[in-house]
């Protein structure tokens, strides 16, 4: 990534970049600003514990802390799973996504519950509780759960990794708000699935700067109006890709715009 970049933040809404603020290389910049631990980015398999919610046909995983309202309309279906903090990340690490596979080894138990050899990869979606002794937690929607396991076994040992998001599509940006004040969920993440920053430009503006409101919804108070709207995503991993005119000048609040192009 060539492109270089001059931010300056304000705490609570976003802010103009300035001549006077030093420019920076986006890949430095990007790997210091993405900083997950050991335990939410491992691609080596890793210990935790799995449950199930919201019914057979996963109906009852709508809404959640991840401000994916219905995971359905948004692509993710039942493919989905509720993730202790210790992953979650207070909602940094929504849209990332795990394979998943009981532990049979474990015990005489999960050797008459766990389907050995069977895995599932899930999108984070919503928080859950830590496990019963404080572990890692990955409340699972009942199809990917049975995939696993025996419904029977209610709870039980995994195994978890990060993997790769795949996504049909481009990355998408759905818009609420007033002329002065806009918020931005973003979903249909691909590659490495959370977006850990956000900035936007409009088509007479630099770059600013959007704070994170809650889940995946960034927030930015500036007027937008009349503008063709571009995106600066900075992925947990450092990853960073620039959509440029997703919305073109006539954009609305209300409306949801999807880029060309994604992470791979």
């Amino acid at each position: 990534m060539t492109e270089m970049r001059r931010i300056s933040r304000l705490a609570w809404s976003c802010s103009l970049a300035v001549a006077a603020t030093a420019l920076l290389v986006l890949l430095a910049a990007d790997v210091a600003e993405a900083n997950e631990s050991f335990a939410v980015g491992r691609t080596s398999f890793g210990d935790a514990t799995a449950t199930f919610y919201g019914g057979s046909d996963a109906a009852g995983t709508a809404g959640g802390f991840c401000g994916y309202e219905n995971p359905f309309t948004r692509g993710y279906g039942v493919t989905t799973v509720a993730l202790s903090d210790s992953l979650l990340s207070n909602g940094l690490n929504c849209g990332a996504c795990y394979e998943v596979k009981c532990k049979w080894e474990a015990s005489d138990y999960t050797k008459k519950y766990c389907y050995q050899g069977m895995t599932t990869i899930v999108s984070a979606t919503n928080l859950s509780p830590p496990g019963l002794n404080g572990e890692h937690h990955f409340d699972l929607t009942y199809p990917m759960f049975v995939k696993i396991s025996n419904p029977e076994s209610g709870r039980i040992p995994i195994q978890y990794r990060r993997v790769p998001c795949q996504k049909q599509g481009g990355i998408r940006f759905s818009m609420v708000g007033n002329p002065f004040w806009n918020l931005v969920l973003v979903y249909n993440v691909g590659g490495w699935g959370n977006v850990h920053s956000l900035y936007v430009r409009g088509s007479r503006t630099d770059w600013y700067y959007m704070n994170r409101n809650w889940g995946q919804n960034w927030q930015c108070s500036v007027n937008l109006t009349g503008q063709k709207l571009s995106f600066r995503v900075v992925l947990g991993n450092g990853q960073t890709s620039v959509f440029n005119n997703v919305a073109d000048s006539n954009w609305k609040h209300g409306q949801t715009y999807e880029a060309s192009s994604n992470f791979w």
